[in-house]
């Protein structure tokens, strides 16, 4: 076993590795390009008259978390009975945060109705540190197709869509008008939403 000699690597003529750095070259630009191309995720930047419900004590965001999963049950019973549902119906279905809930803040809840506006108002009994309460459901008046289903834009059961909208305020804010507000901002109301 002496003198045996191994051969000598050759280097690869450029033909045969050519092919290998075209595929890695390709793969490289595929994931490039699928990188520009994800969307970029921006936040949204809120209007004057919004806030996130997640600024707000932990029980104002139950309510809010509440009113949000009120709304199909709202809206099926508006259909059902061609009309928005009255408070005793509402509470009778059990509906949360308008029936009795030991930890709820306690609230005297009104609906108010005018042409195309219908909207729920909840003003606490006694705690001024609470927050009040508007749910606005805005109609269309025609036969306007549906918007694309989002936190403020829905399509009833019936396939009428409905913009709804929850507000909020701090109870000691001046008095609620006795009138549906068409744009609760400006009377001190802030839009919750959910980002």
């Amino acid at each position: 076993m002496t003198g045996v000699l191994l051969p000598v690597p050759r280097p690869r003529p450029l033909r045969e590795v050519a092919p290998w750095l075209a595929l890695a070259f390709v793969v490289w630009t595929a994931g490039v390009l699928v990188q520009r191309s994800r969307p970029v995720e921006r936040e949204v930047e809120l209007a004057g008259w919004q806030r996130s419900f997640r600024e707000l004590p932990e029980s104002e965001q139950r309510t809010f978390r509440h009113l949000r999963e009120a709304l199909p049950e709202l809206e099926r019973l508006r259909v059902e009975a061609g009309h928005w549902p009255t408070l005793e119906t509402i509470r009778d279905e059990g509906v949360e945060p308008f029936r009795e809930d030991e930890l709820a803040t306690p609230r005297v809840w009104t609906l108010r109705q005018h042409g195309v506006y219908a909207s729920y108002v909840g003003v606490p009994v006694a705690d001024p540190a609470a927050q009040r309460w508007l749910v606005l459901f805005i109609e269309p008046s025609t036969n306007e197709p549906a918007p694309p289903e989002d936190e403020e834009h829905h399509t009833r059961t019936d396939g009428v869509p409905v913009h709804v909208t929850v507000w909020s305020q701090p109870n000691e804010a001046d008095a609620v008008p006795d009138e549906v507000l068409a744009f609760p901002a400006a009377q001190g109301f802030l839009q919750r939403v959910g980002r």
